[in-house]
């Protein structure tokens, strides 16, 4: 069950709202205003949830909680509503009032830690309580955790409603049917009632309404620029073209040992993984590789599509052996593309981090050439493996280069990167980041497609 949860602002926000979406459950935060009592009671029926969430635990304004009961009663007995009550501000007598199947307990934490004791200390509380539901509202920023989430969700002797929140609170939504919960919630845009909540957007391109337990899982691990990865789209539209039961999606991480612990030991099916900055070289080394940028988790192999990219770029702009090459970036990238480049006579790298630069070109034997010293240097090939030009930055002033014949400009946006405008304007030659990554993601969406198959049988 996906709930569409918004804030009750005015009446005529409320009304509109309501009926731009007829389809969905909805949940009224009601504390969203002091004249809640004022909200029309046609817009409210059986598949309508009241909330007037306690200032303790992230409302907006006090209301007692008797006030609220009675409140409560009075719509429910009009509407037939689902009506929400904070678990840990009640005594068990006091909400006697409210029938079983119009009631829903819930607990809230910001806390940044979990607290696992007082988290089963509830569930164990709610099992011995009247209500429908369970709802469990918790900040989440380790992938391990929700695997003890999981645990605990099953404990419950009724359906938990679960809304994850913080840093990822928006990938433990996607999940919910995963981790064993009945319902999540979405909100709408620049109006959601809880960090870490997905858009209807989002969960749209997710097909979050579609996503079982039996949906497979995979998507892109990296930092935060995953979540502008062209892939998201890319291969979600070609699961939806190919009817297969699988969804990419966005892991961003700062460490890992934590998402790697989580991929190891839940019970989740996953097809495969693209891997970007900064874990292409800290994954690859698990199986004694420089770099790698695709894991499929089932067969336990690891791919350089970077590394084929790159092959079929040389092809692509004709680059013969005798050109000099300048690769920008002291990244797994930069590697990569120094691989592809092995047998070539003339090549150098450079970058902002001259240590890395440096420790590159003696590993590979190649010359390493400070930032200071490229003006008015000309190279027949640049080659840029950093994020350079994602936030307009111009390389070729930045470095006082001279433009050259050929460009292969890794970043990836909406619009051109300065270099390639250059390279436009120039009738230069090159291959920007989206024909780049086009030309490795080929060979992900086969694995991707052919895994997949696969665990389904």
């Amino acid at each position: 069950m996906i709930i569409l949860s918004f804030p009750y602002l005015n009446n005529d926000f409320i009304i509109q709202t309501a009926k731009k979406y007829p389809n969905y459950w909805k949940e009224f935060r009601l504390d969203y205003s002091k004249d809640f009592q004022l909200i029309p009671s046609e817009i409210i029926d059986e598949k309508a949830i009241l909330t007037i969430r306690s200032k303790n635990e992230g409302g907006k304004h006090k209301v007692d909680i008797p006030e609220k009961i009675k409140f409560y009663k009075e719509m429910i007995s009009k509407t037939n509503c689902l009506c929400d009550l904070e678990i840990n501000e009640i005594k068990d007598n006091n909400f006697s009032s409210i029938p079983q199947n119009n009631l829903i307990l819930s607990y809230h934490d910001f806390a940044d830690k979990i607290d696992f004791i007082k988290l089963e200390e509830i569930v164990t509380r709610s099992n011995s309580l009247a209500s429908k539901f369970l709802k469990i509202a918790i900040n989440i920023s380790k992938y391990s955790d929700l695997i003890k989430i999981s645990e605990l969700i099953s404990k419950s002797n009724k359906p938990v409603i679960f809304a994850g929140m913080g840093k990822l609170g928006k990938i433990s939504r996607i999940l919910f049917r995963h981790l064993g919960a009945f319902s999540t919630f979405v909100g709408i845009p620049n109006n959601q009632t809880a960090n870490g909540q997905l858009t209807l957007e989002e969960a749209e391109l997710y097909k979050l309404s579609s996503i079982s337990q039996k949906t497979q899982i995979g998507g892109i691990i990296g930092g935060e620029q995953v979540e502008q990865s062209l892939g998201i789209k890319s291969y979600n539209d070609l699961f939806k073209k190919e009817e297969l039961d699988a969804v990419y999606l966005p892991f961003v991480s700062g460490d890992i040992e934590d998402i790697w612990s989580w991929i190891n030991y839940s019970n989740i099916t996953f097809y495969g993984f693209s891997i970007t900055m900064p874990f292409k070289r800290v994954i690859g080394a698990k199986k004694d590789l420089s770099a790698v940028n695709l894991f499929l988790p089932k067969s336990d192999e690891m791919i350089n599509t970077d590394l084929i990219a790159f092959q079929k770029s040389i092809e692509i702009l004709i680059i013969n052996k005798e050109e000099s090459v300048l690769i920008i970036g002291s990244g797994a990238t930069s590697e990569t593309a120094l691989k592809a480049f092995k047998s070539f006579y003339n090549v150098a790298i450079t970058s902002r981090n001259e240590l890395a630069g440096k420790k590159i070109a003696e590993k590979n034997k190649i010359k390493f050439i400070q930032l200071e010293l490229l003006k008015n240097r000309k190279f027949s090939v640049i080659i840029n493996c950093t994020s350079l030009g994602i936030r307009n930055e111009d390389i070729i002033e930045l470095f006082d280069l001279t433009l050259p014949t050929k460009v292969i400009d890794l970043p990836y946006k909406q619009k051109n990167t300065l270099l390639i405008t250059r390279c436009i304007e120039n009738e230069i030659d090159y291959i920007d980041g989206n024909r780049f990554w086009i030309l490795q993601a080929k060979i992900q969406q086969h694995k991707f497609v052919s895994a997949i198959c696969d665990l389904e049988g």
